[in-house]
């Protein structure tokens, strides 16, 4: 009797203490926060990526947590109702502090600002080598301390210890960068299609084989996505141009001929920054390397200046009308005397053209962290007197001292071709 007494003393502390510990993890759950760290997020009604959407939210929302289950998050809606987030997609704030990590400034003159936007006051300068705390992003941003108070970096000119790397062929995460992205069983476009991801969803990618990334659903079944179709930081644009597959098929970008325009050239060297860098070099190299994404993808690509020769105008336009171009790109980059001025801007003179500048710049909004100037009217030779499809892209100011050396990076180059590259490929299905 006094054994059976016992046993059941044990068993109601066990039970005490397991009710006490449980309830402890639900009023840390409830005291937690999510931060949206995706350009847009899909609320759902159950923790998986097949529940049906019941709200949207945006980067940088925040809302309370309910509780936690198989890596999601219920969350409190405004409307007083709940819903489930996956926990790859947000941020989580506790009443845990955090620590700020470790990050080196790469470039010199690099500018602190008072608020995300480089629209925002600048409050002191930073040079390459120097170490910065950060602890949060928020739209390309990381927020620093900055003689102790808090500041504002962009984060292109961050770079991060390499511990804090993702390998991309196993590890990392596979963002969606468009909406009814197909997730397939197999690294095939033919491939049965498992389910559809939508803009601003990451998935951890577990492999990679050839074009196609190897990822892990919410449900905890492996799916491919092609790696044409998401980014890998968050950026929302692809990382790299397709080479005849399902988007080339599709888009009807093989056989197209493509006129690309880099500005200025020989004598004429346009705008530059305040390294030194021209506008006439810039556009060249651009140029190249769309010319190149394009030619993989089957497209005719037609260059009106191979190197630095000055081509005149009538010569750009002619080159268009003689070999009656699907489409005519006039690459350029901005100036301005007020040196605040930034953006991305995409022209059209006729009617007819106005299509391609629309697709072209709602793909450049998208994927880039630049201000978006939005489609414009331009009176220019080059899209005036020509008889096709075309546009005129100013695709960042060179007077802008951040912007300026920002669009000259690699990193740049690659995310603006990428997104032409998309613009061309959404303008022609």
């Amino acid at each position: 009797m006094l054994v059976t007494i016992r046993r059941f003393i044990a068993c109601f502390i066990f039970l005490l203490f397991s009710s006490l510990y449980i309830n402890l993890l639900k009023a840390e759950a409830a005291e937690a926060v999510v931060q949206i760290e995706v350009l847009k997020a899909n609320i759902r009604s159950e923790p998986a990526n097949t529940a049906d959407i019941i709200a949207k939210a945006e980067r940088n929302d925040r809302f309370k947590v309910l509780q936690e289950k198989f890596g999601w998050y219920e969350i409190q809606l405004p409307n007083g109702g709940s819903g489930w987030i996956a926990g790859y997609i947000v941020g989580v704030e506790s009443h845990h502090s955090e620590n700020g990590k470790q990050a080196t400034i790469t470039s010199d003159h690099v500018h602190v600002r008072s608020h995300p936007s480089i629209s925002a006051n600048i409050i002191g300068k930073l040079h390459k080598g120097d170490q910065v705390t950060y602890t949060k992003e928020q739209n390309g941003w990381m927020n620093i301390t900055y003689n102790n108070q808090s500041a504002w970096i962009s984060k292109q000119f961050l770079r991060f210890p390499e511990t804090s790397k993702q390998d991309t062929q196993s590890g990392g995460f596979a963002y969606i960068s468009t909406d009814k992205t197909n997730l397939r069983s197999g690294a095939d476009t033919s491939a049965p299609i498992i389910t559809k991801g939508s803009t601003g969803e990451r998935y951890p990618i577990i492999g990679q084989e050839g074009d196609w990334y190897k990822i892990t659903l919410a449900s905890g079944r492996d799916a491919y996505v092609a790696g044409w179709v998401v980014s890998l930081d968050g950026n929302s644009q692809s990382q790299a141009a397709p080479t005849m597959n399902e988007t080339n098929r599709t888009s009807g970008l093989s056989g197209k001929t493509i006129v690309l325009d880099a500005g200025h050239g020989g004598h004429d060297p346009g705008t530059a920054n305040h390294t030194g860098v021209s506008e006439k070099q810039l556009t060249m190299q651009t140029a190249q390397r769309l010319q190149q994404k394009l030619s993989d993808a089957g497209a005719k690509v037609i260059l009106t200046r191979s190197d630095d020769r000055y081509v005149t105008l009538d010569a750009r336009v002619s080159s268009a009308n003689r070999h009656n171009a699907d489409a005519f790109i006039s690459l350029h980059y901005d100036s301005s005397v007020n040196p605040e001025a930034n953006g991305v801007t995409a022209y059209y003179y006729h009617g007819y053209q106005y299509d391609l500048a629309s697709n072209v710049n709602q793909v450049l909004e998208s994927a880039l962290s630049l201000n978006n100037r939005g489609i414009r009217s331009g009176n220019y030779h080059v899209i005036r007197e020509n008889t096709r499809p075309a546009t005129l892209l100013e695709l960042g100011y060179l007077s802008h001292p951040d912007e300026g050396q920002y669009v000259t990076s690699d990193s740049y180059q690659e995310l603006v071709t990428n997104s032409i590259y998309n613009g061309l490929q959404s303008y022609f299905k």
